[in-house]
């Protein structure tokens, strides 16, 4: 008896020490995310080239978070697809909280709907709203084009200077021309500075983006104008320009069609990791330096936490959803 006793002691005592090995191990490796999380750097995913707003935003932000947190938020971009690869990497990351994203939506929601490449948004750990950047139309300033009517009585004269048929601002000209009747004669191929090249030369009457950057600071100088803003309210940094809703088209405001620079982290991360993020994130978007910084390129803090970035997330693939046949047909009758 005392022989069986002794060996089921030696075995419980062998289980404990597995178990308590285990529990150590899982935790250095921050399986269970963990007090000591961030216990290394953090990798910030940007998905396009160095200088841009959402670059510049993401380095910001990414600063006061090092700070914030006690270890390195190291901004790494990921420049192609539009800002797709980006996407594709933080959806396929290990879920512990050392990759986190900044994507612009909805415009990877139409690319993933247009040409799937296996990235559900859903799944994502959203974290917060970084920026988000006004939409806007534009024209060289010596345009003869000032109004939609003027714009949807010249036909075939107008031509639309887009990067290609896919991405935000096909979408957005895809509707606009739907909405206010304007003649549908895209001119692709043009990007950043080409964009107001074109509009230079000829090549094109009109051109979308995001009223923040190289582009704002075209809009600001003597040689290109403003048409409009897609909000409801004006737009500070261009307080003379209309918006949709002014003009008529309420359908095309809200905010609707913005660019959101929106954060996530790897599907699965832990609820506590994520917690931890977003708090960290959402005390750098309230410091008075960041948002002057953020301000600065044109563009908006607007805070969300994680629950309200999803609901944004679900309501935007709404709107991609109910235009995109209409996406699909404008790029088939260029």
């Amino acid at each position: 008896m005392l022989l069986v006793k002794t060996k089921n002691f030696v075995r419980l005592a062998a289980v404990v020490v597995l178990i308590t090995s285990i529990s150590v191990f899982s935790a250095g490796c921050g399986i269970f995310g963990g007090d000591d999380y961030p216990s290394s750097d953090i990798e910030w995913y940007v998905g396009f080239s160095a200088g841009g707003g959402f670059d510049t935003a993401s380095r910001i932000i990414a600063e006061e978070m090092s700070t914030d947190l006690g270890t390195n938020v190291v901004v790494r971009n990921l420049a192609g697809g539009g800002g797709r690869r980006a996407a594709q990497e933080i959806h396929k990351a290990p879920a512990d909280g050392y990759a986190i994203s900044i994507m612009n939506m909805p415009n990877q929601i139409l690319a993933e709907k247009i040409d799937p490449q296996g990235v559900n948004f859903n799944n994502l750990s959203w974290i917060g709203r970084a920026v988000i950047q006004t939409y806007g139309l534009y024209t060289a300033a010596d345009s003869k084009f000032n109004t939609p009517a003027e714009l949807a009585a010249a036909g075939d004269d107008i031509r639309f200077c887009l990067s290609g048929l896919s991405g935000h601002s096909f979408l957005v000209a895809s509707v606009t021309t739907e909405v206010m009747k304007i003649a549908w004669n895209p001119v692709t191929g043009y990007k950043g500075a080409e964009t107001q090249a074109g509009l230079l030369r000829g090549d094109c009457e009109l051109a979308l983006g995001p009223m923040a950057g190289s582009t704002l600071s075209a809009v600001q100088s003597p040689d290109f104008k403003a048409l409009w803003i897609y909000e409801d309210d004006r737009f500070a940094p261009l307080p003379d320009v209309p918006t949709v809703k002014e003009l008529g088209f309420p359908q095309l405001g809200g905010g609707k069609f913005a660019n959101n620079g929106l954060v996530a982290a790897s599907p699965g991360t832990p609820d506590d990791i994520v917690k931890k993020l977003s708090e960290s994130f959402d005390r750098a978007l309230q410091d008075p330096d960041v948002i002057a910084g953020i301000n600065k390129k044109g563009m908006a803090v607007s805070r969300l936490s994680p629950a309200e970035t999803s609901s944004v997330v679900d309501g935007m693939s709404g709107i991609v959803s109910e235009y995109l046949e209409l996406v699909r047909a404008k790029s088939q009758s260029r």
